[in-house]
């Protein structure tokens, strides 16, 4: 009886002890971040800046991370920079790459993932030297999610997958100007694929290009695309007499190629986008990325699993050189065509503009800043180009206190900003898509300016592309738009 009684004594106190685990653990949960295994119904903006790039605010625990998204990764990676000490053995993963060789990772164990506030489960990745610290998110944590990127607020929203037939009905709920393209799956390596076709002058190539959430400019294969006629910009550079001051020495460097027109579908698409050059022949079929420069003049939706990709823009209505734009069942106006986001930052704005009609020469849209007078004149500026133009600055930007410091002391108390006129002429001293400020007595300009398709200072990719497309048009002369179709 006594050794029972004794076994009865331990079972319960053994039941004593997991019961406290249990209500520790739970109060040790409640205390902190609840924890996560899917990114589904997050909504985070996107790490701020001039150009579109799909990146999201997160940390390592305490270390603040750049979250990337690529819906081609099968394995998350995680840098070096975001791990004091990496847990790492005999454990490798190889991940093949579209456009290259395979790439082999030590793999790590990844725990502490906190994504715009939502911690996520530990994991396995792929450990990659790095001294910043990023994470790019791979398949495995979108099993089951679609991706919805609007660039106007230049937010990211992870929602759940749905069936091909539920994103079409949803897409003629929206109104406005909506295509649902369809995305394949590469057999071996299960990459998304698209059927895109690019044109420059009167050569154009269709080829299937891997989707890239990952990169933000987009890249092709060099053998294709010459065999198809093309020519490539050290071609053209070679014939051409540029002003050496104005050129890096990086431009000796570069391969890339001017395409009028690159078309997700037939009449959708970018016109006049630059794309890098990939030396050879693709090795795995693939003739290369598209990326945010392609498909980031829309709101987007990607749905891997469902093979759609969802592109969605207000309606345009042209007369000439008049436009209006509507969305869903508005009226159409020209206002609608201009759109303005913003966010307190500190000192100052966070502002982000998008255009969404043509800019068949350019065009200045100015800001005004209701209850404050600064000497300076605020605006944004966009060369020559396609809808869906969009830029994000913070007003004012970090060098306007240099170049204008009682201009940018009077900004940095701003609390609200609105749409003052739009000039269908963009601002010479500031080439490419940039904020500026132009000083009302001296006219002194300053300038903040996107990275331009080249990766060049803008000036000097001002003064290139626009003599590369000059080149091209003598050589297989003038090119017909065809119009936008009617609404």
């Amino acid at each position: 009886m006594a050794a029972a009684s004794a076994s009865t004594d331990y079972a319960w106190s053994v039941r004593s002890w997991f019961l406290s685990l249990l209500v520790a653990t739970a109060c040790a949960r409640s205390a902190g971040p609840p924890a996560f295994d899917t990114l589904i119904g997050l909504e985070a903006p996107l790490l701020p800046g001039p150009g579109l790039r799909i990146a999201i605010p997160g940390q390592v625990f305490q270390v603040p991370a750049e979250i990337v998204i690529d819906v081609a990764l099968p394995m998350t990676l995680v840098t070096t920079g975001c791990l004091d000490s990496p847990m790492v053995g005999a454990a490798r993963v190889t991940i093949a790459d579209p456009l290259g060789a395979d790439e082999v990772f030590p793999v790590t164990r990844l725990a502490g993932l906190t994504v715009a506030g939502r911690r996520l489960v530990p994991m396995q990745a792929g450990l990659v030297e790095g001294t910043s610290c990023v994470v790019v998110v791979g398949t495995e944590l979108l099993e089951s999610t679609a991706l919805q990127l609007d660039p106007s607020r230049r937010v990211l929203r992870f929602v759940p997958s749905r069936p091909r037939e539920d994103w079409v009905v949803w897409a003629e709920q929206l109104g406005g100007e909506v295509q649902v393209l369809e995305l394949t799956r590469d057999p071996k390596h299960d990459w998304p694929l698209l059927a895109a076709r690019v044109t420059q002058g009167e050569n154009t190539f269709t080829g299937a290009f891997s989707l890239s959430t990952r990169e933000r400019a987009s890249r092709i294969f060099e053998a294709p695309i010459r065999q198809a006629g093309f020519t490539t910009t050290a071609d053209l550079l070679q014939k051409l007499e540029l002003p050496r001051e104005l050129l890096p020495l990086e431009l000796s460097s570069f391969q890339g190629v001017a395409m009028d027109k690159v078309e997700l579908s037939p009449g959708v698409g970018t016109r006049g986008l630059s794309l890098s050059l990939v030396k050879g022949a693709p090795p795995h079929g693939v003739v290369g990325l598209l990326a945010a420069d392609a498909w980031g003049r829309f709101e987007v939706t990607i749905d891997v699993g469902a093979g759609v990709l969802l592109l969605h823009r207000p309606r345009l209505l042209a007369a000439g050189q008049r436009y209006q734009c509507a969305r869903s069942t508005q009226t159409p106006s020209e206002d609608a065509c201009f759109e303005l986001q913003q966010v307190g930052a500190g000192t100052g704005l966070l502002v982000t503009a998008t255009v969404w009609r043509p800019l068949v020469d350019g065009g200045r849209l100015y800001l005004d800043f209701p209850g404050l007078s600064p000497a300076c004149r605020i605006g944004f500026t966009f060369d020559a180009g396609d809808r869906g133009r969009n830029t994000q600055h913070v007003v004012p930007w970090s060098r306007l206190f240099e170049t204008m410091k009682s201009c940018a002391q009077v900004l940095s108390t701003a609390r609200e900003v609105s749409l003052a006129l739009f000039e269908d002429s963009p601002l010479r001293e500031c080439p490419g898509v940039c904020a500026f400020a132009q000083d009302l007595r001296t006219g002194q300009v300053s300038c903040e300016c996107q990275p331009g398709p080249l990766g060049l200072p803008a000036e000097a990719e001002r003064q290139v592309l626009e003599r590369l497309r000059g080149a091209l048009q003598q050589k297989q002369g003038p090119v017909v738009e065809p119009a936008d179709p009617a609404p």
